[in-house]
């Protein structure tokens, strides 16, 4: 399934009532009953224009959680060391990827500013050498990030392998926002669209009735 929007608000909405009208059971392996639709794709249009930060807004003003701020989010993308207590970091991962390569700075931007029409610009989050172990449950829930350049606008795709629609989409669609504004401010392009593609994009069905509050449905 498919949504396309120009307003990230009217997108989260627009997928959490989707998954909640069309999504199918499970019970996982924390015994939490979750809804989910298999490989939802969600188009952000005019990602600067899109209000992109309105769901973190969303979900810092219900005061029903601490729910992290942009500064937080932003700096989980950008801190460029592999925080030793944790499985992984995102910002690890893009600035040292196995402690020794700069995803970004030594292959994307040098890339499309050689050739802007590449489709080889990915960034990889996913380390088989540490992730694909059996009994490691924290694994990166985004796998890759890919950048296109079309019409001088910078475009971004995106792999989420498990998707939080309700609780973990606002801060995701805002932490690829920041790396998306980082890169194409390098390239001195214009950000274009953001799409999230979601393989298990749920909700747990004990936060649907928050969920209906907090975004007013």
């Amino acid at each position: 399934m498919e949504l396309t929007s120009n307003s990230a608000l009217d997108l989260w909405k627009r997928a959490v009532l989707l998954i909640r009208d069309n999504g199918r059971d499970f019970t996982d392996n924390d015994s939490r009953v979750c809804r989910e639709l298999f490989n939802l794709v969600l188009n952000l249009e005019c990602v600067d224009d899109s209000g992109v930060d309105e769901p973190i807004k969303t979900m810092i003003e219900s005061k029903k959680w601490v729910y992290p701020s942009k500064e937080e989010l932003s700096g989980i993308m950008f801190k460029e060391f592999q925080a030793p207590i944790y499985e992984y970091t995102y910002g690890g991962r893009i600035f040292g990827f196995g402690n020794e390569l700069d995803q970004i700075n030594s292959f994307i931007i040098p890339l499309l500013s050689r050739d802007p029409s590449s489709r080889r610009a990915v960034l990889v989050f996913y380390d088989p050498c540490e992730d694909s172990k059996i009994d490691n449950k924290n694994t990166p829930g985004i796998i890759y990030v890919q950048f296109r350049v079309v019409d001088d606008k910078l475009n971004m795709n995106c792999h989420i392998r498990s998707n939080d629609l309700f609780f973990g989409w606002p801060a995701n669609i805002y932490q690829l926002f920041c790396l998306m504004s980082f890169v194409s401010k390098k390239l001195d392009l214009k950000n274009g669209t953001i799409t999230t593609f979601s393989n298990s994009a749920h909700v747990f069905v004990d936060d649907f009735s928050e969920a209906e509050d907090v975004l007013g449905v």
